[in-house]
């Protein structure tokens, strides 16, 4: 069968590894080719033999061959024997007890780390002989379809076990999700039921195989899980060095960089092969981002509307399946009534202020989960909470306490909404450690209603957040003194001018600020005018066209010059 990128096939040519220097057979040939006549070596005090001077010309052995520890002690023993009977002492009939000594003051000199190593470097060169190596491109949520051949060497049938070492990379055992992965990658090789044998217990499933036979093992890698860490607010930076991997060029938001060893076990519990996968992390898209705002330690609760889908692919929507990237987080959907649009829930943990918390739920609308069909990043801010209670309309103060960390920071605070709140300080200060600045807030809302607004106090040479706050506000609607009613015709191109008179209830001569909470609608000849006690001043309008019909109610505010409302007039407009 020829080549596919989804077939992971074995080298022919590793039955025929001849090993290392550590193979036996390099060391019978290099027994054969160094053989020579024994003699007693010297002892260099009691540092031991010295293998390297002690062996004359004529029978000199190269002290450069890395021969097994075994062995190694096996031919010094011969050697030390031999020598004996070349000298033909009259030490010969040394008892079998003397021997047995002296061959064990030879053994105890043999490191039992030494002989360790030796044991796991050869463990090791077995081990990469039987090793395929594979690379695989993943992404987040993106599942990757392989299949191992794997063959019985063994001229008897075997029960292997797959052993897997990481969960994200799974063995395929559904016949139904195996023919669709297939049809999937288009890969050419025959589907088989009932395969594998899956026990409760077991370390992994069992595939009988004949002997010689060779079966597709089919693999699953799929991963939900990715670095959450945010980015450090401020300039960019690469980390030096080279390395694997797209990881290093994005710290973040992609999955980890792995390798996984699948390991086929036979009976006697002995690797009978093994598949090393290589995971590779590359970026993902995100289809859609939604910044959410909440207060500190508190958890989120938030349903998101799933889009209709226009997909022909998506033939049923009862497929629909979600999963986040942070196991923290509780996230699910569920249809209620069929037809209707659907729901994902969060559940999102609470944090201290300001910490943005940042993750992705992926969207599938496949039976199987292959590959989402959206990615959504969600952040999280988690601010401080300031609850407000004020009118709309007029001015109401808050103060907010901003401590100083361990270093002197250069501090600027800033709103969501600055036509509604100011800042004092607005400019940029110096904050010293270990202080305490004070914030005055100055809110003027223009719409009754409960919303929510934030501050935020920025480091402006590391530009890193410094503190935020949640200010949410309870709006009430003031009292109205006075309605009018006013009609604007529609499609004319032009606006419409009405007059309306307010009289100074005071005795005194004072100032007066004019407000609307429809700007965009309503404009004042004048905004500020000045009358004297008891009198009364005309306020002129200007009403914008409009190019459809309807109403809309539009609050005039006329303020002091502190922004406390004196007075609410109601202007309805009715477009005709």
């Amino acid at each position: 069968m020829p080549s596919h990128p989804h077939i992971i096939t074995p080298c022919v040519g590793t039955g025929g590894f001849r090993g290392g220097s550590l193979s036996s057979r390099n060391i019978l040939r290099l027994n054969a080719r160094n053989a020579a006549q024994a003699h007693r070596l010297e002892m260099d005090g009691d540092s031991g033999p010295l293998f390297g001077r002690g062996i004359g010309s004529d029978s000199f052995v190269p002290a450069d061959h890395n021969l097994s520890e075994a062995d190694g002690v096996r031919r010094k023993l011969d050697c030390m024997a031999a020598v004996h009977q070349w000298e033909g002492k009259e030490e010969a009939e040394v008892t079998g007890r003397t021997k047995e000594a002296r061959l064990a003051r030879g053994l105890n000199k043999m490191k039992p780390s030494e002989q360790h190593s030796k044991a796991e470097c050869i463990a090791n060169m077995l081990s990469q002989a039987i090793t395929t190596q594979h690379l695989l491109y993943a992404s987040l949520g993106s599942a990757e379809y392989t299949e191992f051949v794997l063959r019985n060497p063994f001229n008897t049938p075997q029960t292997v076990t797959v052993h897997i070492d990481d969960p994200e990379l799974s063995v395929i055992t559904d016949t139904e999700e195996w023919g669709y992965f297939k049809a999937l990658t288009k890969t050419p090789t025959a589907l088989e039921e009932n395969m594998f044998h899956l026990e409760e217990g077991a370390p992994g499933p069992r595939v009988y195989l004949r002997p010689k036979e060779s079966l597709h093992i089919p693999l699953k890698y799929q991963s939900f899980i990715c670095d959450h860490i945010m980015a450090l607010q401020g300039p960019s930076f690469l980390p030096t060095g080279k390395g694997s991997q797209l990881a290093k060029k994005n710290l973040s938001n992609i999955v980890a960089a792995k390798t996984i060893k699948v390991t086929f076990k036979a009976e006697d519990g002995k690797p009978m092969a093994i598949c090393q996968v290589n995971v590779e992390p590359t970026p993902h898209v995100v289809d859609q981002t939604f910044r959410l705002y909440h207060p500190e330690l508190c958890f989120l609760k938030k349903a998101i509307r799933l889009p209709p889908w226009h997909d022909p692919s998506v033939a049923d929507v009862s497929h629909i399946s979600v999963r986040c990237s942070d196991p923290n987080i509780i996230c699910q959907t569920r249809m209620l009534v069929p037809g209707e649009p659907q729901d994902v829930y969060l559940k999102v943990p609470g944090s201290p202020s300001p910490l943005i918390k940042m993750f992705f739920v992926m969207v599938f609308t496949d039976k199987w989960m292959a590959a989402p069909s959206q990615i959504w990043q969600i952040y999280v801010h988690f601010l401080e909470r300031v609850d407000v209670s004020c009118v709309s309309g007029q001015r109401s103060c808050q103060s907010l306490v901003l401590r100083g960390k361990q270093a002197v920071r250069k501090v600027k605070c800033f709103s969501s909404h600055p036509q509604e709140i100011e800042v004092d300080p607005e400019a940029v200060f110096v904050l010293p450690p270990a202080t305490v600045q004070e914030l005055q807030l100055k809110v003027q809302p223009w719409r009754a209603g409960s919303r929510f607004l934030y501050v935020n106090a920025v480091d402006v040479e590391n530009r890193r957040l410094v503190a935020s706050w949640l200010l949410c506000l309870n709006v009430h609607r003031p009292v109205l003194s006075k309605a009018f009613e006013v009609c604007v015709p529609v499609g004319s191109g032009r606006g419409s001018s009405r007059k309306i008179t307010y009289t100074n209830p005071y005795t005194s001569s004072r100032s007066f600020l004019l407000h609307s909470d429809h700007p965009d609608l309503l404009q004042f000849k004048k905004d500020k005018f000045q009358i004297g006690g008891g009198e009364s001043y005309t306020i002129g309008l200007r009403f914008a066209p409009s190019q459809s019909p309807g109403s809309v109610e539009i609050l005039v505010y006329v303020n002091n010059l502190q922004e406390r409302t004196e007075e609410t007039f109601c202007v309805k407009v009715n477009y005709s």
